[in-house]
């Protein structure tokens, strides 16, 4: 082959796949990649596995010369001219990027053909006879003595054809992926036309998740029909459609499954660093749908409750827990109020589920400048706590997603009525006319007591007692039990209890004060009929309420009223019926009575305080009063002998003693007569005779 042109071909200083130079590629190599100092000696004594790396020769003069290493033991380098290496500033940004895109299962072969003219040129400028070294270098690389794992990919080769790359390689600059087929660097597109693509396309991106299949299918049916040309086959559409999905993943999934599947599978998240919260800092509440059934206390069927779980974000334990048959507010309360009680303090934050319950008002609605004439207060705000809501349908925020998922599988599978996390995860003693099954693991329900106890027992030596590889190791427990109570936020109970009542404002009527449909009677209020109060009272307590004043002040703790028969005397074999009936009644009967008593006191004792006072002013009433009372101006003429006459017959009949005795005195004196007689004269048209006054006088003893 005569002098070959690598031996006085000089680089040209850069290497063109990389846009470095030789000297700087294998700089970075030795001290970014491998870990290792730039000092002559050690990059020397380097021995590369796959890569073919630059090194400055240290056994010449000329810094320009660069040498290259491979597998083998290289005693004397191959000496190539080059440029001398230039420094580079330590934050001085190197750019590896290859100008052309070379898909990376490529990029071992690329390797490897470097590796492979490495070893060449090396043995040819060993060796005494170059036209006999190809020949060895030939057989050895058919024989897969050199560089088998590029015989492996490429197969055997002629002596031309490695001359060809040899040649290639050094035209190229050392340029290993310059030996790669061209087709390899360029991504082959399918000869699928415009309408095809669109149509398929417009298929696909809907979301009623339609196939691949399906949609060739359907663009066949419509070429069949003359309404298009379509002259791909099938399985050329049904590969770009699964190339365009591949390479257009975003739009696939946000055309096919919405908004919600893109925030969750395709758009980054946010990266929380939990090591930064002390236990206590943020609590974690929401709910969670139990897949399995718990007995109902109320109809005594079997059937599937949700779980509202309070957490702790730092410690990853949960600190308080209730069962509820739907996420209601009190049900919220009480998981609150359980872990409150079990650690000893209250949080300072509390990160919250986006749903109805959770934003009531009952535990949010502001305290500041809070009058309890005009407004209502919040639990939360009472309490000092702030609360911060997650996005909506954004499980990713909240870590208690997480704790759900660990519980379902840890816990709720091993539940005898156990109903599956979904409709594919249906156990198979649900499935349809499966009697096996069902007879060999029958289901046994527990009851929410039993649950509640399971479910404690599972999170303290369970989950408490695994280690978490967000806590460095180190359990649940351990970290929440060894935390330490902030000064500022222990809870008192006496004194939590009253701020976790919930609060309402109501009027009180005669019959007492009413809520959610239920009557509360105590004989205090009847003092304050017609007036606004505040009561509080417990969601899960409902036989009583407290009751103050619009200032805050208590008045009186009210009891549930029960109501009565309709008709008692239906009711004659429910003795306690009439009983209760009987002793309302009473009470309503002494009530009355006592109204009556306060009243007649009041009363009499107003009219004493004002006979105290009015005597004296009606003396003066009845002196002469010149202002308002003046003489007629026609004076009445002077009485004469009949009016005065008159006049003494009036006073007379008024001190008249009682007739009835001298009637009845003189009924005695007369005869008796017989009835007849005595009738027919009484009935006859005779009338007595009428007396003179004379004898009236006489007659009434006057003389």
């Amino acid at each position: 082959m005569g002098m070959l042109p690598w031996i006085d071909l000089r680089m040209e200083g850069r290497m063109s796949f990389y846009n470095v130079t030789s000297s700087e590629y294998s700089q970075f190599y030795h001290t970014i990649i491998m870990g290792k100092t730039a000092d002559r000696k050690t990059e020397l004594d380097v021995q590369t596995t796959t890569l073919v790396l630059p090194v400055e020769c240290a056994d010449t003069q000329d810094t320009d010369l660069i040498a290259w290493e491979n597998e083998s033991s290289i005693e004397q380098p191959i000496p190539v001219k080059g440029p001398a290496f230039k420094e580079r500033r330590p934050d001085e940004f190197i750019d590896l990027t290859p100008p052309e895109y070379i898909p990376y299962k490529y990029e071992n072969e690329a390797r490897l053909y470097g590796q492979f003219c490495s070893t060449v040129l090396y043995r040819l400028e060993q060796c005494s006879s170059r036209i006999e070294e190809w020949k060895l270098i030939t057989d050895d690389y058919n024989r897969q003595a050199l560089i088998p794992d590029l015989y492996k990919a490429v197969g055997g080769r002629s002596e031309r054809s490695l001359r060809g790359w040899l040649e290639r390689y050094l035209e190229n600059n050392h340029d290993m992926y310059s030996l790669l087929h061209k087709g390899k660097n360029q991504s082959r597109g399918r000869k699928v036309t415009f309408i095809e693509q669109n149509y398929l396309l417009n298929l696909l991106l809907n979301p009623n998740n339609i196939k691949i299949s399906t949609a060739v299918g359907s663009l066949k049916d419509a070429a069949r029909r003359e309404l298009l040309e379509s002259p791909s086959s099938e399985p050329t559409l049904r590969r770009w459609c699964k190339d365009w999905e591949a390479n257009n993943q975003p739009i696939w999934v946000q055309a096919r499954k919405g908004s919600k599947a893109v925030a969750e599978t395709i758009v980054k998240t946010i990266i929380r660093d939990a090591s930064l919260l002390n236990v206590g800092d943020v609590w974690v509440a929401d709910g969670h749908n139990l897949a399995f059934d718990i007995m109902n206390p109320k109809t005594g069927k079997a059937q599937r409750m949700t779980m509202i779980m309070v957490f702790d974000w730092a410690s990853r334990y949960p600190v308080g827990a209730t069962l509820a048959f739907t996420e209601d507010s009190h049900h919220i309360q009480v998981a609150f109020r359980n872990g409150f009680l079990n650690w000893g303090a209250l949080p300072e934050k509390v990160y919250l589920d986006n749903g109805k319950a959770f934003k009531s008002k009952l535990f949010h609605e502001s305290w500041e400048d809070h009058d309890l004439e005009h407004e209502l207060c919040g639990i939360f705000p009472r309490l000092g706590i702030k609360a911060v809501f997650a996005k909506s349908y954004n499980a990713k925020a909240k870590v208690i997603e997480r704790f759900f998922r660990t519980f379902q599988d840890q816990f709720e599978r091993f539940i005898s009525s156990f109903r599956g996390s979904s409709i594919a995860d249906k156990p198979s003693t649900l499935m349809r006319n499966e009697k096996w099954a069902k007879k060999l693991y029958e289901a046994h329900p527990p009851t929410i007591e039993e649950t509640m106890q399971m479910i404690a027992y599972y999170i303290r030596h369970i989950y408490g007692e695994h280690p978490h590889s967000g806590l460095n190791g180190r359990t649940p427990w351990q970290v929440f039990s060894s935390s330490t109570l902030p000064e500022g936020r222990i809870v008192e109970p006496g004194k939590l209890n009253n701020m976790l009542l919930s609060a309402e404002r109501k009027r009180i009527r005669n019959n007492g004060i009413r809520l959610d449909n239920l009557l509360y009677w105590n004989v205090e209020l009847m003092n304050h009929i017609g007036k606004d109060v505040i009561i509080r009272y417990d969601l899960g307590e409902a036989r009583w309420i407290l009751v103050y004043d619009t200032h805050d002040r208590y008045l009186c703790q009210a009891e549930l009223r029960r109501t009565q028969h309709p008709m008692v005397q239906l009711a004659d074999d429910e003795a306690t019926s009439f009983k209760e009936l009987k002793k309302e009644y009473s009470e309503i009967k002494k009530l009355q009575r006592r109204t009556e008593q306060r009243t007649k006191m009041v009363v009499r004792q107003a009219q004493i305080a004002v006979d105290r006072l009015i005597p004296p002013l009606r003396s003066r009433l009845l002196e002469a009063n010149p202002i308002f009372k003046q003489p007629p101006m026609i004076e009445a003429p002077k009485p004469g002998r009949d009016e005065a006459i008159h006049e003494m017959e009036k006073q007379m009949l008024k001190n008249l003693p009682q007739l009835e005795p001298i009637e009845k005195e003189a009924a005695a004196q007369e005869p008796k007569h017989d009835t007849e007689p005595l009738d027919n004269a009484v009935n006859s048209d005779i009338k007595p005779k009428p007396k003179s006054f004379e004898e009236m006088l006489k007659r009434a003893g006057i003389k």
